[in-house]
């Protein structure tokens, strides 16, 4: 059963490196026209307690620049779980799509993505606040596309690890 459980989690820790090299683009706007809060490398985490996942957030901002890329990636609750497989094995590496900031306040999306547990697409939309200059954290709802799948949420952060 060890190795079993070193196996799911190699091929996790595997597709999260892996990925990373992948830059997908985030279109970013403003209202208060300044993404100079936002510019850096910023890291967290998320948790979904209904759906039994949490995973890591990790995206870039480069001053200057209106687009940023970065990745949100599932890992479920229980390496005994199916979709613990399925995550390592599908590289269930999420993409942030959309990113909006109001003064304090930060919203946006991720891309479409087939969840595992309704075997149906869902949308995710998230808002947070920043809580001092490197922290920033919210919430976020999930909601399957299918009608009659239910719709989940949890919290999340992110810190700057980097200013660019």
């Amino acid at each position: 059963m060890k190795s079993f459980t070193a196996l799911v989690l190699c091929a996790a820790a595997t597709s999260a490196f892996g990925c990373a090299s992948r830059s997908p683009e985030i279109e970013l706007t403003s209202s208060d026209f300044d993404l100079n809060p936002l510019v850096g490398e910023w890291r967290g985490s998320y948790t979904n307690p209904a759906a039994g996942r949490s995973g890591t957030i990790a995206f870039t901002l480069r001053a200057g620049e209106s687009s940023a890329s970065g990745n949100v990636i599932m890992i479920p609750n229980s390496v005994h779980d199916s979709l613990a497989v399925d995550a390592a094995l599908a590289r269930s590496v999420l993409k942030i799509s959309f990113i909006r900031k109001q003064g304090r306040q930060v919203a946006g999306n991720l891309d479409p993505f087939r969840d595992p547990e309704c075997a149906c697409q869902v949308t995710t939309a998230f808002e947070g606040a920043f809580t001092d200059a490197n922290t920033i954290e919210g919430s976020f709802t999930t909601v399957p596309i299918q009608a009659g799948a239910n719709v989940t949420g949890g919290k999340w952060k992110v810190t700057r690890v980097k200013r660019l």
